[in-house]
Formats: C-alpha cells, structure tokens, sequence
C-alpha cells in the first residue's frame, strides 16, 4: 500500500508540475491550482520516501532564507501593530507574506525535478511551456483588444475595455504592445525573462549537432520569441537578460567563444545575408514606432512623462532612513508611501494626480522594497539568496545539452531586472520563478539520482568525490544545507554578479534622486505626430523659469506639423486634501510668443475638454472624454493670456477621484506666414492652470 501511494503521489506531482508549466503563460488562476496540487501531492512524499529526506538537503537553505524575509516582515509588523485584531486580515491580504505559499513551490519543484526519470519529461514541457508563452505574445502583437480580457469575457470584446497600446505601423499592418494573455506588459515581460535566456543559450549547445527539423523549429521560436521582447518594451528585462547573457558570454562556465555553433559556408553566407536582413528591418521599424522610439530615448531622459520611478524611490527612501532596522512592517508600505506622498502634494499641488496614479504597492526595486518593509537584515537576506542562486550558475557544466538547469537559467536575470521593477511580488512572474528555481537547482545537482541519505558514509562520499573531480563539486553542491553556508572560498565572480549592477543602478539614480520633485514632472501631450509631442513637452514651461528660455524659438519642427492639433494635460476641477473640494478661480494659462521669431503662428483654437480621473492602469478601463467649448485667440509677440471663465464644477465628492475630472486643453496653432521651420509657442500652465489669477492654499 505505500509503495503504492508512493508511486501515485509521484505520478500526481509530476502532471501537476507539468500542467502548471502550460498553464502559467495563460492564467495566473488556473496555475495556482495547478501549483497548489503540486505542493499537496509532493510534500507527504517527504515523510513516505527516504530519497526525498536526501534531496530536501539540497533546497533547504533556498527555502529557508526566503522564509526568513517573509518571517521578518511579519515580526515587523506584529511590533508596529496598534491592536491584533484587524491586524492579521489586513496583514495575510496585503503583505508580501502572503506569498509565503508560493514559496512552497520551490521544494516541490526541486524534488520532482531531482528524480532522473522526470527530467526529460521536464524538458519537453519547459519548452511547450515556451511555446505557448511566445506564440501569446506573437498573437498579441498583431491583437488590438487584450487577449487575456477578450477570453474571460467569453471571446467577445466588452465596451469600455481598455485596448492594447498602439506601437505603430509594419506596411499597413498595424501593431501593438505585446502581452501575450497578461494584465500588463512588465509581468509578460518578466515571463520572457526566465524563459529566453535559457532557450537561446540550450540553441548555442545543440548548434554544435547535426542540424534537422526540430533545430530550426528551435531557432524559429528563438527569433520570434526575441522579437517579441524587442516589442514588449520591459526595459528592465531587456537590461537583466542583457547582463545575464554577458556573464554567461564572459566566465567560463558558458563561455560563448567555446559555444559558438559550427556551420558550413553556405550556412554562414545565409546567417549574414538574414542578418543584415534583420538589422535593417529593425532600423525600419524603429524609424516607424513611436512607442519604441520613446522606450528607448526616455532612458536617458529625465524629463519625460513616464517617470512614477522617480516618485516611487523619492518617498521610499524616508521610509528606509526612519525604519531602518525593523522596516514599516508587511502590508503597510503602501499607507506609508502615501503619507511621505502627501507631504509632497502639500508642497506641490500639481503632483495630486500624478502621486496618486503612481503605483504604491511595492518599491518597484526587490531589494529596496524588502529593506522598507523588513529592514536591513531582511535586505541581507534577500543579497543571500541571490548570492546563492550565482554561485550554482557558476557551477553549471555547459556541455550538457538540454540540461533543466540551461533551461531554467533566465531566472537569473530577474535580479539586475529587479532593480527597476518588482517582479518578485508579482504573483504572475513569482509563482514560475520558484517554479524554475526549483528545477534549475536539481538540474545543477548532480546527485539528483541518487541522493546523499543519513545512512551514506563519508568515507564513501570522499571516494566518489576524489574519483571524479567534476562529482567532487556536485557533492558539495548537493550537501550545501546550512543555512548560511557559502563556500570556504570567497568567489570573486560571484561577487562581481552581484555587485557590479547594484552599483551601476545607483550610479543612474542618485543624481536623479537629487532633482526637485517639479523638475521632473511633465504635463502628458497627446498628438497624431511623435515629434510635435515631443515639441510640445519640450516647449512646456517650468515653475519659476527664466526670461532667457521664453527667447529662444529654436525648434525642430515643420509649420506642417505644428498646425496639427495636440491636447495637453490640464487641472482638475477640485482641490486637494481628500475629500475635495471645489476650484472656485477659473482655469488660465499663457502662451508666449518669442519676440524674435520669424515664423509664429497668429491665431490659437482652444477646444476645452472634460476627462475623467481615475487610475486607467488600475481600474484596466478607459478614461472618458467630452468637448465642453471652445475658444479663440489672435497672438501677438510676447504674453497671451488666456482666461477660461466658465467649466467649474461646484460639488463635493467623498473622495478622489469619484466626481472630479480634468478640464485639459486641445490646441490648434494656424496662421503661419510661410512653410518651413516654425517657431513654436512656449506655453505656461503656472503651478494648477493660474497663470491669470493665481492659487492659493
């Protein structure tokens, strides 16, 4: 009867694994179940089946450093809590704790992935698992409606959804954000994170054999699933799959000199041809897609309308410097954002709507956000995981084609990705990470057949070990159970994986960091053409700007272009705090006209518009608009002031923002005297549309 139950309870966990890896890249709620029963049919394995006890060794200290951050801010919050008794609701609801079953997923996955017999399986369906994943995104990328609503509503598109974001034109196939059947494209973009670098790096190994069908099916999928990531735009995945496959390139254990594939001349000649092929077509397609265009510029501009990070770290770091050692407690980093918020908004009314839109649930960096909400000791164990996790990359043996652990090796680079989001709170991206940590660990292990028992003596150990120098370090490897054990040799190489990006982000942030808070913010411009948006941003004065900007007309832009309508950003019709209350001045705004331009325009049409102001990306529904008036103005050089009399609203909402809406600005410049280069207007919304009669608190 146990050997029985034994049998079984293996066969479950091993479909349960494998139809948790097809199910992830399509709903985070049917791979729940799937991990939840993989996690019920593994874990009594560890009571009924000795090999198990062996391999728990193995995984142990993983599990328990995770365990130990996730311990940390519930004693954090335990400390700070007023009374206990809303305490753990809140507490088991918001905080990262509440992903502690999650974690459970890594043993489970481990010893399923350790026994020999299920790795093979493993490996097919890693990568239908990529298959799917890909094919989503490559779906997507030609889908105007989000494939994931589209499907939970019954294949039918539901009015009001939001639509995917437009990336621009191929020919005249149109082309979209792709996100495969995720919310948002960071989470799809971190799916890609674990799961291109391994397929290209298992693509340089099996290069080596003879080529037939199934390779350059491998290879198709390859190039559309890096095409796929070149369109989904998760800059912060580009950057950790980037320093990955560096490392990778550059040590020994997959040195990419020693991997490059051999191929005959004819191959060659047709790997150049379809290379060049693709450096042009990629030049094409920047040249024609806005969204990538601004991607890739805005990471290196600090002036641009996409910029929550900023906000983000500003008011985390406080939180950082007063709780240092204990952290704000799990559940409670979002109500302490808010609050340094609010002392922002105090000073700054203006940054009202853009401070509540920006996304308070996490830090949006992994190792800051578990330093805010379980201090630094909770930051240190996060550093060791990691530290860990590097130290069995560089133990991989690369000669091991279609290895669980090539495969599974893109989990790595969520760390320098993490940097700039979290994707380690994410339930989308963090339940396969455990996943294929599991499985990279019992692919590095090679013990995974037969595991180190209490009853293995050590002088039989050492034998085997000394035999083969290669099991020499797989023994370690498999014996490595205490919980700060790290090597008695300090790895440089490991510390450089480490260090070297922690580095380099705050070398990108600090100066950053040191901005004021309106030095950042940008009015949102929307317009047919990309390069008046960005005439427009750029023309958008700052609080207490010189004289000497107003005079200069320089711009970059054609009478045909700045003759097109665009639609700036405006205020809202209420005042903070929360509840609201109503504006009572009305809307103004100046557009200055360089003296010294050659070609202004001379009239100005003002369509006023009414919009709505809640969180789009929270609520994944469409801000309505509406035309409320209109209004004209002929434009002389220097000041023009425009005063918008009516469209106030005199209500008093509950709380913002049900009932308060924008009243933004559609401009249309005309009357220019010649074509060529035009001198485009500077425009002045003072601190809340108040450039007339200004505001007070």
């Amino acid at each position: 009867m146990k050997e029985g139950y034994i049998k079984n309870g293996e066969r479950l966990s091993l479909i349960s694994l494998c139809l948790f890896l097809l199910s992830f890249p399509q709903s985070v709620s049917v791979s729940q179940i799937f991990a939840g029963l993989m996690i019920a049919s593994t874990y009594p394995l560890l009571y009924f089946k000795k090999e198990y006890k062996g391999y728990w060794k193995g995984i142990r200290s993983f599990f328990l450093i995770f365990f130990g951050m996730y311990l940390l801010t519930l004693f954090s919050s335990l400390l700070q809590a007023d009374s206990y008794s809303p305490f753990f609701k809140k507490f088991i609801k918001q905080s990262e704790f509440g992903d502690f079953w999650m974690l459970l997923v890594l043993p489970a996955s481990y010893l399923i992935a350790s026994e020999k017999k299920n790795q093979k399986t493993l490996n097919r369906f890693l990568y239908a698992s990529a298959t799917i994943t890909i094919l989503l995104g490559l779906i997507s990328l030609f889908s105007e409606v989000r494939i994931g609503k589209f499907v939970a509503n019954g294949f039918r598109y539901a009015p009001g959804d939001r639509l995917q974001h437009f990336s621009g034109n191929l020919g005249p196939i149109k082309l979209y954000l792709p996100i495969g059947m995720m919310n948002t494209h960071l989470t799809y973009g971190g799916l890609l994170g674990l799961i291109l670098p391994g397929l290209l790096l298992d693509w340089f190994q099996r290069g080596k054999e003879k080529k037939n069908l199934l390779f350059y099916a491998r290879t198709a999928l390859l190039l559309g699933g890096w095409i796929v990531l070149f369109f989904n735009q998760s800059r912060s995945i580009w950057l950790g799959v980037f320093v990955l496959l560096v490392i990778a390139g550059l040590h020994g254990t997959f040195s990419l000199k020693q991997n490059i594939p051999e191929f005959t001349g004819k191959t060659k000649w047709i790997f150049g041809i379809g290379l060049l092929c693709l450096l042009f077509s990629g030049a094409y397609i920047f040249r024609n897609n806005w969204l990538i265009q601004r991607s890739v510029s805005q990471i290196f501009e600090v002036h641009n309308t996409e910029n929550q990070r900023y906000y983000i770290y500003k008011n985390t770091i406080p939180l950082v410097k007063d709780h240092l050692l204990l952290g704000v407690g799990g559940g409670n980093y979002k109500d302490s954002h808010w609050k340094e918020s609010t002392k922002m908004i105090e000073g700054q009314e203006q940054l009202w709507y853009e401070l509540y839109i920006t996304p308070r649930g996490h830090a949006h960096n992994d190792l800051l956000h578990f330093v805010a909400v379980g201090g630094i000791l909770s930051g240190i164990l996060f550093l060791s995981f990691w530290w860990k996790l590097w130290d069995r990359f560089f133990r991989i043996d690369p000669n091991q084609n279609g290895s669980l652990s090539i495969l599974t090796i893109g989990i790595l680079s969520l760390y320098p990705a993490g940097f700039f989001q979290c994707y380690l709170l994410d339930d989308e991206v963090l339940l396969p990470f455990f996943a294929f940590c599991g499985i990279f660990l019992a692919g590095t292990n090679k013990f995974s057949s037969e595991p180190p028992s209490d009853s293995s003596s050590p002088s039989k150990m050492q034998k085997k070990t000394e035999d083969d120098p290669k099991r020499k370090n797989a023994g370690e490897i498999a014996e490595d159970s205490k919980f700060f054990r790290f090597r008695g040799k300090f790895s440089f190489s490991i510390f450089g994986a480490i260090g070297i990006p922690l580095f380099l982000y705050w070398l990108f942030w600090i100066p950053r960091l040191n901005l004021n808070p309106l030095e950042v913010y940008n009015r949102r411009v929307r317009a047919s053409d990309p390069n008046l948006v960005k005439t427009v941003q750029k023309n958008l004065l700052k609080p207490n700007f010189s004289e000497i900007g107003i005079q200069n007309p320089a711009t970059n832009i054609t009478v045909e272009q700045a003759s097109l309508p665009f639609q700036v950003e405006g205020c809202l019709t209420h005042r903070f705090p929360n509840p609201p209350v109503p504006r009572v001045i009305p809307f103004s705004f100046t557009i200055h006209v360089p003296e010294n331009a050659t070609n202004p325009p001379k009239k100005v049409e003002i369509t006023i518009v009414s919009r709505d102001s809640f969180d789009q990306d929270q609520l994944y529904w469409a801000q309505g608009e509406a035309d409320l008036g209109k209004i004209e103005r002929f434009l002389q050089p220097g000041k023009n002031e425009v005063l918008i009399p009516n469209f106030l609203l005199n209500t008093y909402p509950k709380e913002f923002p049900d009932g308060v809406f924008f009243r933004d600005f559609r401009i249309l410049f005309s009357g220019f005297e010649k074509e060529g280069r035009a001198d485009f207007p500077k425009l002045d919304f003072g601190k809340i549309c108040d450039t007339v009669i200004p505001q007070t608190r």
